[in-house]
């Protein structure tokens, strides 16, 4: 659009520049061609009996209507015949430049006097002075509106070549992540554009330090709530152990520990995310993803036994990737728990663990009722879950392992499958191998 605008500008500007130039040529040739007649007529002397006579003479010209009339005029006329047919002159015309009408031509007349009673005409058609001064004025636009077109394409070249360093910056805010917020870099950038990214990046510093306090006050709540509701669970849990407490308390207790274990779980994941988004990523290490996957497997199974789920495993060779190994256990443990949750009673989850290409790929797929597919990209959000799934949770595994993904600087994505007429989703993570 900046291109369009500026192109568009330089070309109506031209026109109008070129315009103006054609009329002021045009104007200063047919001064030029006044002053011709004018020099024309001092230059005949009075004693030159040639031209002393109403038939007067002419200025050879290749074409007749291009010829410049000479004649001797009386003043006490009323009016003068020419040897043109189509020139006749009134007697009472004043002394300098005229243009007058005759027989439907326009001519252009200068008058210089002689005596009391004659006077010298010098005549042309006002036509063949047009012409004149129209090709000449012509002539003076070929270099304008040759420059025209030349100036629009380098303009729009230059622009293009000034404005890169804008696309440079338009893409380097695209590559960024959700948890990055370092500052465009500078160097480079056209001055013109400066404010503009120096503004951005004290935008860029503000959101930082308001995230940062968010994350710090979660993690704060989290660390404060660890204590008493780790108290909590204990003296419930002494309390349903004294014997003689009877089974209708204990019935009215058990559902207290439910709500106090979930809340327990919720303490734990909220610190696992504010841990995981408090800073830039730890110094990786070589991690075995097979031995962890395994690993959190046997953890989980338990799980998954107790909901009668069929949870297999699909692993092949040993692929190494690079990271904190806390990240990927978080990651893998919340991807096999959310969708073992999920899953009713009966079904089936399905981990995998494959190389393709150069990217380790860990796959979760499961039978469970699937999430809408408008609903997709707003799962990995903190909190958010799906209305009417009926089974208990915060709403923070999926964030938990977007933001370990982050810090591996691997993607994570989730799919709607369908399979024998039933539903489910695709958890896929992809990471490059750290050999590669």
């Amino acid at each position: 659009m900046l291109s369009i605008s500026i192109c568009g500008t330089i070309l109506v500007i031209g026109l109008v520049a070129a315009a103006a130039s054609f009329w002021f040529a045009f104007e200063e040739a047919r001064d030029l061609q006044d002053d011709e007649l004018r020099e024309i007529a001092w230059l005949v002397s009075p004693g030159d009996a040639g031209f002393l006579s109403s038939q007067g003479g002419f200025v050879q010209a290749e074409e007749p209507e291009m010829r410049i009339w000479v004649l001797k005029v009386s003043k006490l006329a009323t009016r003068v015949v020419t040897p043109d047919p189509s020139l006749t002159l009134p007697g009472e015309l004043s002394d300098g430049l005229h243009t007058i009408d005759s027989h439907g031509e326009s001519w252009r007349i200068y008058i210089r006097p002689l005596s009391a009673e004659y006077g010298l005409a010098v005549a042309q058609r006002t036509s063949a002075r047009d012409e004149i001064a129209r090709d000449s004025a012509l002539r003076t636009l070929i270099p304008l509106l040759s420059v025209i077109p030349i100036l629009t394409l380098l303009a729009g070249f230059l622009i293009r070549i000034l404005l890169r360093k804008v696309q440079q910056l338009s893409a380097e805010v695209d590559r960024k992540g959700d948890t990055d917020l370092a500052p465009l870099v500078t160097q480079g950038a056209p001055s013109e554009i400066l404010p503009f990214v120096s503004s951005t990046n004290r935008l860029l510093g503000r959101l930082q330090s308001a995230i940062s306090q968010q994350r710090q006050f979660v993690a704060d709540a989290a660390h404060e709530l660890r204590s008493p509701v780790t108290a909590m669970t204990l003296q419930l849990e002494n309390v349903m152990t004294v014997e003689a407490v009877p089974e209708a308390v204990l019935a009215r207790l058990a559902p207290l520990g439910a709500s106090i274990s979930r809340m327990r779980s919720l303490v734990e994941q909220l610190l696992m995310l504010a841990e995981h988004e408090a800073g830039p990523p730890t110094v990786g290490h070589d991690i075995d993803a097979k031995v962890v996957l395994i690993d959190v497997i046997g953890e989980i199974f338990p799980f998954a036994d107790s909901k009668d789920i069929d949870l297999g495993l699909e692993v092949g060779e040993a692929l190494t990737i690079r990271g904190s190994q806390e990240d990927f256990r978080a990651l893998v443990r919340n991807a096999i728990d959310n969708a073992v949750l999920y899953t009713p009673p009966g079904g089936k989850v399905d981990v995998r663990l494959y190389r393709k290409g150069n990217a380790a790929m860990f796959e979760v797929e499961d039978s469970g009722p699937g999430i809408p597919e408008g609903e997709l990209p707003r799962v990995f959000d903190a909190f958010y879950r799906v209305v009417g799934s009926g089974q208990p949770g915060s709403g923070l595994g999926l964030a938990i392992v977007r933001s370990a993904a982050a810090r591996l600087g691997g993607q994570v994505s989730l799919h709607a499958v369908t399979s024998d007429g039933k539903t489910g989703l695709r958890f896929v993570y992809t990471q490059p191998l750290a050999n590669d």
